[in-house]
């Protein structure tokens, strides 16, 4: 691939300047076995994409020893499900496949990265800089918007920060979380089937957040 056709392939697959968008982030850990994570992502030049991992995660351990990773864009709810709650999703969904070179095997493309460097943007979370050198589009077919797929990905990312909240003892902000996540149920609920993987996420989802609300 031509490195001059990495900023318009980054255009195309939606990754605007400035803008968070939401990506599944597979990186290596130090005894090399692969780890995939939800990640928000900013595009911050031609070919410059922005990782803010939480310190506590392993995303930032792994990529603090292993620059290499790979940036996964999917719209599978499912995906970022199993990928979000690795622990608590082990009994009841089998782990996405990663290939060898990171990329997620039910990705709709790869973006692979290396990151530069790190600094830190908070207390709790840091930023690494990393640069595109390789995109992967493995589907060409657009897809229609789903308001159901959307607030189900949305629904997770508040998961995520819902059971680190509380894990910190932070439980007022993760009771306007835990709002913001019915907000989303009920948009699902009104616009997705019964039987949608969407409807699938918000119901194991409720689940993991009575738990950890129950045990906080």
């Amino acid at each position: 691939m031509n490195r001059t056709e990495i900023p318009e392939l980054l255009d195309e697959l939606g990754f605007s300047w400035g803008c968070i968008v939401e990506t599944i982030v597979t990186t290596r850990r130090p005894g090399g076995s692969p780890s995939a994570a939800p990640m928000g992502i900013t595009r911050g030049g031609a070919d410059l994409l922005e990782i803010r991992p939480f310190k506590s995660s392993a995303t930032y351990r792994n990529l603090l020893k292993n620059p290499g990773a790979c940036v996964n864009v999917t719209s599978d709810p499912e995906l970022f499900l199993a990928t979000a709650f690795k622990r608590e999703m082990k009994r009841e969904i089998t782990q996405p496949l990663i290939r060898r070179d990171l990329s997620l095997e039910a990705a709709e493309a790869a973006v692979f990265v290396e990151a530069m460097g790190s600094n830190d943007v908070s207390e709790d979370r840091g930023c690494f800089v990393c640069r595109a050198h390789s995109v992967d589009v493995r589907r060409n077919l657009p897809t229609v918007f789903s308001r159901g797929r959307a607030q189900a990905i949305e629904a997770i990312v508040h998961g995520t920060r819902i059971q680190e909240y509380l894990r910190r003892g932070r439980r007022a902000d993760a009771e306007k979380l835990y709002k913001r996540f019915n907000e989303c149920k009920e948009v699902v609920w009104r616009v997705s089937s019964p039987d949608s993987a969407e409807v699938r996420v918000i119901k194991t989802l409720e689940t993991f957040i009575g738990r950890w609300r129950g045990e906080a």
